[in-house]
């Protein structure tokens, strides 16, 4: 969610040197980026006051321009700037995506003012082009299905995933199974019942945004995949719980929700006392007919 900002930025400073702090999964695509000079990392060494010394004396090193905060984070306070834009004092504003609260924070304009493809901004190397060069051919025009998330709670049932990627597979689709090495199980749990390419646990930041950009349609729970198809613009199926999908659904208008509103919906607890109802309720029937119709949408 901060590659919107960063390229609207981007946009109003053409000739602007950009430096950014990001955690280290994302810094091969913002080093790839021509108006990024440096890229500075939080690591997990840089959690409480002692562990951020260090970064905060390397990034003071240089005088900015305009220093802009999007995590609520207290760092912007110790560097030299001309100007500081600040989430951290700002309420959330009910209702609305986390993006375009972003959006409006820094260049107070609604989402409309804004576009929703940055395709064209992501600079692909060619290591990844050549990793996948093989395979390529069954990735372009696929379905991509992530059944993992970095928060069980937020993870729709395997077996769900299982009937749902049978079902399409039925009509034709051809999938690829994407995810983290923490969720290579639950790909093979999919790959033994279904055909299918299973890159879960052998794609970098920089290999998903390569193959989700070659895919007809994207399944997957709140993730990180989720938001990098709603950067490139891929028509999306996003299956949604406890977390609050008007903040945190794909941002662009080709995607779909699905979401059973239970009483306890958005309980943002790490338990759930309720057996994942609000997920399970969710139907692989109406997976397949949400992602038929986005892709049906295509032709």
């Amino acid at each position: 969610m901060t590659l919107p900002v960063f390229f609207e930025l981007e946009n109003l400073f053409p000739k602007a040197q950009f430096d950014i702090l990001v955690g280290e999964r994302s810094k091969e695509i913002f080093l790839t980026l021509p108006n990024v000079d440096e890229v500075f990392l939080y690591t997990s060494e840089n959690r409480g006051i002692k562990g951020k010394i260090p970064l905060i004396k390397d990034i003071s090193k240089k005088k900015y321009d305009l220093v802009i905060d999007l995590r609520h984070s207290i760092l912007p306070i110790f560097v030299r700037s001309k100007q500081k834009i600040f989430t951290t004092f700002k309420p959330k504003i009910p209702g609305i995506h986390a993006t375009e609260e972003h959006l409006r924070n820094i260049f107070h304009k609604d989402a409309e003012n804004f576009k929703f493809d940055y395709s064209d901004k992501i600079i692909i190397n060619n290591k990844t082009i050549i990793k996948f060069g093989d395979v390529l051919d069954r990735i372009l025009g696929s379905v991509g299905i992530v059944p993992g998330a970095t928060w069980q709670p937020k993870a729709y049932r395997i077996d769900g995933f299982v009937e749902a990627s049978k079902m399409l597979r039925n009509k034709g689709l051809n999938l690829v199974l994407l995810g983290s090495s923490d969720e290579v199980g639950l790909c093979d749990e999919i790959s033994k019942e279904v055909e299918s390419l299973n890159l879960c646990g052998k794609t970098s930041l920089m290999d998903l945004f390569y193959i989700i950009k070659n895919l007809s349609a994207l399944v997957t729970n709140d993730s990180g995949p989720m938001h990098i198809a709603s950067l490139l613009n891929i028509p999306t199926v996003a299956l949604f719980g406890p977390s609050d999908e008007r903040r945190y659904r794909p941002w662009g208008k080709r995607y779909k929700v699905l979401m059973h509103k239970e009483i306890c919906r958005e309980c943002l607890y790490q338990g759930c006392d309720k057996g994942g109802k609000c997920m399970n309720l969710i139907t692989p029937d109406e997976i397949v007919d949400a992602t038929i119709n986005l892709i049906g949408a295509l032709i």
